[in-house]
């Protein structure tokens, strides 16, 4: 039934107090019915390798990115609490590793999953003595992990290279990357992303948002029709630090491709958007590797770190195919138009004339040695 209401008497008031209607998505809030299995989900639990997926070759369980780690490191437990690099490895990816376990059917009883962000493990086991020891280690990621997502081009770096990838390596940013990959995001996410802004943030970024008429100051794209969109970024990192100049308006993508904002999450259906805007108001027209990394979502940089490393042509970001039978046009990621090559963040589909491939067919492709047809 449709109710006929009549809210002008509401809107007089609104206007008379000089408020400003503002964007509000219900998605940006975290939020979920399965509240105890978060909860569980950030101390660890114990996981069977059946319920482990993969989303484009990154762990996940129920919607969620995870971690996967041993804490049972036996005779290595005493080395492992004091130089986390000593211990077991842990797992963000379904590399070859994984692959040839389950092959070998030596998963047991012994894997835990998590999504904390800290990058400390809770680990267990017996020392020399044979003394039970347990505690927490800074555990270091799977090479084969990242060498299989080619995160920050590690599959095609020195081995002295890939080591500093992997002494840098911050769960936090890594999740971030693959963000717009995942229904839920992690429940700690919700209270680090308010963590250091002053009382008056809400007024002062909106004032700064207002002042740029909703446009980012780096990529020019123009929000005015998804204002949400426009952040707010602090040139020092000091959140508390709002003065004139040390404050810009960014669109969320271009806010966290900055320097040391790898905990900021965006949602895939964010990304479309900001993109769409971009190509209908002609930004980053010219296509170069630059341009195209600005651009792409930070999920498919594994892909163009390969492109860009054996010389192949640049892509289209964002392409709309259209395709018979389809109410509408079918987005590609990347798009090499003249070879009609694709690569979807989603299953892919057949489209006549078309190859087009997932992210982890799209990573396993380029990562051959062998030329592209995309060349």
């Amino acid at each position: 039934m449709k109710l006929n209401v009549d809210l002008s008497s509401l809107w007089a008031r609104v206007h008379q107090m000089g408020a400003e209607v503002t964007d509000f998505d219900i998605g940006t809030v975290w939020q979920d019915g399965d509240i105890e299995f978060d909860d569980e989900l950030e101390s660890g639990i114990d996981v069977d390798i059946e319920d482990l997926t993969s989303e484009e070759g990154i762990l996940s369980v129920k919607g969620r990115q995870v971690i996967l780690f041993i804490p049972d490191h036996g005779f290595k437990v005493e080395k492992a609490l004091l130089d986390g690099s000593e211990g077991n490895k842990f797992h963000v990816a379904d590399c070859t590793k994984l692959d040839e376990m389950r092959r070998k059917n030596s998963f047991e009883e012994r894997y835990k999953i998590t999504n904390n962000f800290s990058g400390e493990f809770p680990i267990y086991g017996h020392g020399a003595n044979k003394q039970f020891l347990e505690g927490t280690a800074g555990l270091n990621v799977c090479k084969l992990c990242l060498n299989h997502l080619n995160y920050q081009g590690s599959a095609n770096a020195t081995v002295s290279e890939r080591n500093e990838i992997v002494n840098q390596f911050d769960i936090e940013e890594f999740f971030s990357t693959y963000s717009s990959l995942f229904r839920k995001l992690p429940k700690q996410y919700a209270s680090l992303a308010k963590k250091g802004y002053s009382e008056d943030w809400e007024s002062v970024s909106a004032d700064i948002r207002k002042k740029s008429n909703y446009v980012c100051q780096y990529c020019s794209v123009d929000l005015k029709e998804a204002k949400r969109l426009l952040h707010v970024h602090h040139r020092n990192r000091e959140k508390s630090d709002n003065s004139p100049q040390n404050l810009i308006a960014l669109c969320a993508d271009c806010h966290r491709k900055e320097p040391f904002h790898g905990h900021m999450f965006i949602k895939h259906e964010d990304m479309l958007t900001i993109n769409r805007l971009r190509g209908e108001q002609n930004v980053y027209a010219n296509c170069d590797w630059n341009t195209v990394k600005r651009k792409a979502d930070l999920s498919l940089h594994g892909v163009l770190n390969h492109c860009e490393k054996k010389g192949y042509t640049v892509p289209e970001v964002g392409y709309l195919l259209n395709v018979p039978d389809r109410t509408s046009p079918l987005l590609l990621e990347l798009a090499w138009l003249q070879r009609k090559f694709g690569i979807v963040l989603s299953d892919p589909v057949e489209v006549a004339g078309w190859t087009i491939l997932s992210l982890e067919e799209a990573l396993s492709f380029f990562g051959k040695n062998k030329k592209s047809t995309t060349r």
